[in-house]
């Protein structure tokens, strides 16, 4: 199947991208910022260039604070952990900015998502007078929203079949294009036609 060309079946595309950004910050480098961003879709195209696209993501950030402070007599706070996961699912169209036997191939891709947002946290606490650690959980917070997402991606082709990408994404609340620019994310991965 994989000698034979692409014009011989129905064209469908498996895409994987993944992202990683870690930020240390404080005056002792105690503190952190740690986001971790994996994405599967797959195309159907329905013309030779433009494609249904169905996309899924997940998105992990956790931040760490370690920073002490008092918050009453002979109580510290001397860390803090915050963590939100979303998880986007996706449904557009993507479309090819090149014919298909370019070797860089720019996209376009832009559509509807539903996005669920799920926050997380812990406080731990030590007594100054007796040295004892206490840790208390933050109540599990969940959010919905309908939202838009669009992307500007680059393929290289390395085989008729197999292309390494790097993309750009936004995710921002449906019809609030002015807030596009506050949610970017640059990732790297491949595409596989099949």
């Amino acid at each position: 199947m994989l000698i034979l060309p692409l014009k011989a079946f129905a064209v469908f595309e498996f895409d994987f991208d993944f992202g990683y950004d870690k930020q240390i910050y404080g005056a002792q480098r105690q503190n952190s910022v740690v986001s971790r961003n994996y994405s599967v879709g797959i195309s159907s195209y329905l013309f030779d260039l433009t494609a249904l696209d169905l996309n899924v993501s997940n998105t992990r950030d956790t931040t760490s604070q370690n920073d002490r402070y008092t918050v009453a007599t002979a109580v510290d706070v001397i860390s803090q952990q915050n963590r939100v996961q979303t998880n986007v699912f996706g449904l557009g169209l993507k479309q090819m900015l090149a014919g298909r036997g370019a070797r860089i191939t720019p996209i376009i891709s832009a559509g509807y998502a539903r996005e669920f947002v799920t926050s997380s946290g812990d406080i731990t606490v030590e007594n100054t007078t007796t040295l004892a650690q206490s840790k208390f959980y933050l109540k599990e917070s969940k959010q919905r929203y309908n939202s838009v997402f669009g992307s500007f991606i680059l393929q290289i082709k390395l085989t008729e079949r197999f292309s390494l990408k790097g993309s750009v994404k936004t995710l921002f609340p449906a019809f609030e294009f002015n807030k596009a620019r506050d949610n970017i994310k640059y990732l790297v991965g491949f595409a596989w036609i099949f």
